[in-house]
């Protein structure tokens, strides 16, 4: 990270169309299949095909209509699709990847009936959720209403789906629901140039799209060309067929792609890599093998690569150190406290970097505003939109809040501003780190709960907000700027301007919310909650088990808590003076900000593999040798999210006893 300098302005240019309106449906009728599909899995077998920044259920589709286009190609050039419009297409499937899964799908509409379902006089939570909800924001305040009760205990013979109760609710969530992510689509929106063009990040997950997209005269990409690529395929696919085989064929070994560092070492399942004292904070590493996170480490700078998989064992070495001088408790809360003070700080950090370029966006913007137009009018700026677009959303989430939930003004402003940080981190993470699954390792709306407490927020407050968190907000898994900057970056590759990329992007986001609202609670009718996925049956319970903590003990502050947050504070602010200091600083400060949470435990070792092969090729080969072998990183990448999504689809319809990875 570099101290930024002021930016020359440019206009956005009026340019000639470069998608046509028939690429346009198409990559819209792909956004409808693929939430439908996507949430049917998610809740039946929880299978996520959009996980992860370079989307496993995205990339194979994409390389289907890449061959696919490339033989239309030979046949009729002018019906074939242009990079541009490939690179399109594969941006808006990446901006709704994980809105039907993950990211909304599998949380919001279960968790909504679990509210009444779970307050019924038969739960131990008796009463204690529905007097806090207007009841036009649930299908129903009664656990024993239809809506209700069949989703938990099925439809009787011949009963219609009571689809009808949930209109009301569904229109009111629905532009909060949409109002958030066009907050994330204009804060990704805001900080694209700045990133792209001054910062040059690397966005290391664009590059593969961007190959198999191919020469806009070729035929089939050249990356298919190059035997390292096929090395690299057949590398990532032989270990997950063999472990998709197994699976339906117990004879064929399993070669255990997740599992505990103690098992590497050859220790039974369950045994501990360290009997007892400090150095059993090391048991909990994992030696999760994905070739996708080994090809990607392979592209990121040295730096960054190696302060992804250093911080995650000094993290350790960390809580070894607590450990042997006595402290056996609060390890989990001191290092949450660490990440949300190095949340904060990167999060100044990123905005002082870039104060000049928005200062310009703010000034450009406000003196174009009819009520104060001046003479001297500012070079018009193209992000104008985005900050526009940011405030009033901002606004519009607010007054929400207030008159249609009923909740306070001032912890939503609170909660949507922590999305806001939490966010800009993320999305920064994912265009420099390229970390292929990565969320911010702590909620929003609970940390709000921990620090002030229900005393200050209310019951009320924290019922609502906890409904509220659903989208986004509450994530550990993965979030919408992360996918959101690489749609931007795809669009900019294709020559499109970012304006005309967020509309698309905002109503393929729309259309998916849309489909998740028919698909999602037709599938929960369809089975019911017992016979959905292990994910799903719990999950509703688990968020009403967690709302009753708050609202029925009180957690008081440690000192544990705030010397976390000094120590991360203190701890980022440092790796970032000495990066901006000293040219060629080994330590990367995203490394200690990416340091917890469970993406980065079971990724670590691939990208340990993935950064010491680039290093060894670069020492003994220079970067010719590194740029030779880039199409085996594409080979491990492509080849490991498109065997794993044909096994999981396969899945879906042929179940095994267990999952061909654990999500």
């Amino acid at each position: 990270m570099e101290v930024a300098k002021p930016l020359p302005v440019v206009a956005e240019e009026a340019v000639q169309p470069k998608v046509r309106w028939a690429s346009i449906g198409l990559a819209l009728a792909l956004v409808v299949g693929f939430s439908v599909v996507s949430g049917w899995a998610a809740l039946l077998r929880h299978e996520i095909l959009g996980t992860g920044y370079l989307p496993r259920g995205v990339v194979p589709l994409f390389l289907v209509i890449v061959l696919v286009n490339a033989l239309v190609k030979k046949v009729t050039p002018r019906l074939a699709l242009t990079r541009t419009e490939l690179a399109f297409i594969f941006a808006l499937l990446t901006a709704i990847a994980a809105i039907p899964g993950q990211e909304f799908g599998i949380h919001f509409y279960l968790n909504l009936l679990g509210l009444a379902y779970y307050s019924s006089p038969q739960s131990q939570w008796f009463n204690l959720f529905t007097p806090h909800l207007p009841s036009w924001l649930v299908p129903s305040l009664q656990f024993r209403d239809p809506v209700i009760l069949w989703a938990y205990e099925g439809m009787p013979a011949g009963a219609k789906m009571p689809l009808g109760e949930w209109l009301i609710p569904l229109l009111v969530w629905t532009p909060y629901l949409f109002g958030v992510y066009a907050l994330l689509v204009c804060l990704c929106g805001l900080m694209a140039r700045q990133w792209e063009e001054h910062e040059r990040l690397l966005y290391p997950l664009t590059q593969v799209p961007m190959e198999l997209a191919g020469e806009e005269r070729g035929g089939l990409p050249k990356v298919f060309l190059s035997p390292f690529f096929w090395l690299g395929f057949f590398a990532a696919a032989v270990p997950i067929s063999m472990r998709g085989l197994h699976l339906y064929f117990p004879q064929v070994p399993d070669p255990q792609l997740q599992r505990t560092l103690a098992q590497l070492f050859g220790l039974a399942p369950g045994a501990p890599l360290f009997p007892s004292g400090p150095l059993t904070a090391y048991n909990g590493l994992l030696a999760h093998f994905y070739p996708e996170m080994v090809g990607i480490a392979y592209l990121l700078s040295r730096e960054v690569g190696f302060s992804l998989w250093f911080f995650l064992l000094l993290r350790h070495t960390e809580i070894a150190i607590r450990m042997a001088v006595g402290i056996d408790m609060y390890h989990a809360e001191f290092l949450t406290f660490q990440s949300i003070a190095s949340y904060i700080v990167m999060a100044f950090a990123i905005l002082w970097v870039a104060r000049h370029y928005l200062a310009e966006i703010v000034v450009s913007t406000l003196h174009r505003l009819p009520f104060i137009r001046t003479q001297n009018i500012a070079p018009r700026t193209p992000e104008s939109w985005a900050l526009i677009g940011f405030v009033a959303t901002f606004i519009g989430l607010l007054a929400w809040s207030k008159w249609v939930a009923g909740v306070s003004v001032l912890w939503a402003a609170a909660m949507i501003l922590g999305l806001v940080v939490a966010a800009l981190i993320v999305a920064r993470i994912v265009a420099e780190a390229g970390i292929y699954i990565y969320s911010a390792p702590f909620r929003v709306n609970q940390v709000l709960f921990d620090i002030f407490g229900k005393d200050r927020i209310g019951a009320r407050n924290i019922v609502l907000l906890t409904a509220m968190s659903w989208v986004q907000i509450r994530s550990t898994a993965t979030m919408a700027s992360g996918y959101l900057v690489n749609s931007f970056r795809l669009g900019t590759l294709a020559g499109l301007l970012r304006s005309s990329m967020a509309f698309w992007i905002l109503v393929a986001i729309l259309l998916s919310l849309l489909v998740c609202h028919f698909t999602i609670p037709t599938v929960i009718y369809t089975y019911s909650v017992p016979k959905l996925s292990w994910w799903a049956q719990g999950s509703s319970l688990n968020t009403a088990n967690l709302i009753a903590q708050y609202l029925t003990t009180t957690r008081p502050l440690t000192a544990h808590h705030w010397w976390g947050l000094i120590i991360g504070a203190l701890t980022c602010w440092l790796l970032i003076k000495l990066r901006l200091t000293f040219v060629g600083f080994p330590l990367h400060p995203l490394g200690f900000v990416a340091w917890y949470g469970w993406p980065i435990d079971r990724y670590w070792l691939s990208i340990f593999i993935g950064w010491a092969l680039k290093s060894a090729i670069l020492r003994y080969g220079g970067y010719r040798a590194f740029h030779k072998f880039r199409p085996f990183a594409y080979g491990l990448i492509i080849g490991g999210t498109t065997t794993l999504t044909f096994w999981i689809v396969l899945r879906l319809f042929y179940l095994t006893g267990e999952s061909i990875i654990t999500d």
